[in-house]
């Protein structure tokens, strides 16, 4: 995530959070943090009762663009990553901004109504040249670390002649590793691809049985809205273009945001320049 996106963000936002309890009392931000990453549910499609729960996947900062006390928030459904969202602060808010993870239709519900409804989830396809998974956990976790090292993304930016194109570096480590309790996904990582430690695209790898026939499948998932490619082998697989639409609740993104105490707020010593927005 990065200010630029932020900003953009606020300008789309149709959906607001409810102020946290007048009682609530925070000696930080990140404790406003901490207690705001509830107030979305995420639920596996319009017929489920229990929600996904949150997991902190990731604290992170950028400094080379201004964005400080970023948290990126899994909602695990049944083992499995339902949507990403990041949270920050902006011009006086605190920001969510969530894109799904899912195979299929997901719900965003605040305060018993349904706030967004993509109609898509993630498109996987299979990775080319990839081996069997194995047959123990042990083992895929070696072959997901193998396959995750195959792929590169870059952010792209937001200049038309992409002048401002940033690699971006694989963290070590997956932010979450998973064994769903049912479906055709049968293991699975997310992988991060970062400027520092702030994640610009999200890399999902998962091995899936189909018709008794055990493959391995990526997908891409971008958390900027700079432009982003993502390659496998120095092979372009996936194209993120930049200024996505981000208010309308049918699509896989979605920004809500609330009012931040005052006194929370850290003045910064200077903000970066902010493109302007495209209508």
């Amino acid at each position: 995530m990065t200010r630029i996106f932020v900003c953009l963000s606020l300008l789309a936002l149709t959906v607001g959070l409810r102020p946290l309890a007048a009682q609530d009392s925070f000696k930080t931000l990140r404790e406003m943090i901490d207690a705001s990453v509830k107030q979305v549910e995420i639920l596996a499609g319009s017929e489920a009762k229990t929600p996904g729960e949150p997991l902190v996947a990731l604290r992170w900062a950028n400094n080379a663009r201004g964005s400080e006390d970023g948290t990126t928030v899994l909602y695990i459904f049944e083992g499995r990553p339902l949507a990403a969202a990041c949270l920050y602060p902006w011009d006086g808010r605190l920001v969510h901004d969530f894109e799904s993870l899912s195979r299929g239709k997901i719900i965003g519900r605040k305060d018993g109504a349904d706030i967004w409804h993509p109609q898509a989830g993630l498109q996987f396809a299979p990775i080319e040249g990839a081996p069997v998974p194995e047959a123990t956990p042990a083992q895929r976790l070696r072959q997901l670390r193998t396959l995750s090292e195959q792929f590169q993304s870059a952010m792209l930016g937001w200049k038309a002649d992409s002048t401002d194109r940033e690699q971006l570096r694989l963290l070590p480590k997956p932010l979450y590793r998973y064994e769903p309790k049912a479906g055709p996904v049968i293991d699975g990582a997310v992988f991060a691809f970062a400027m520092g430690t702030d994640p610009e695209s999200l890399l999902l790898i998962e091995a899936v049985e189909k018709d008794g026939k055990r493959t391995w499948e990526f997908a891409f998932a971008r958390r900027t809205s700079g432009e982003l490619e993502g390659r496998h082998r120095e092979k372009v697989v996936w194209h993120a273009d930049r200024y996505p639409a981000m208010k309308d609740p049918d699509l896989p993104r979605i920004s809500v945001g609330a009012p931040i105490p005052p006194e929370l707020l850290a003045i910064p010593a200077a903000r970066p320049s902010i493109p302007a927005a495209r209508p």
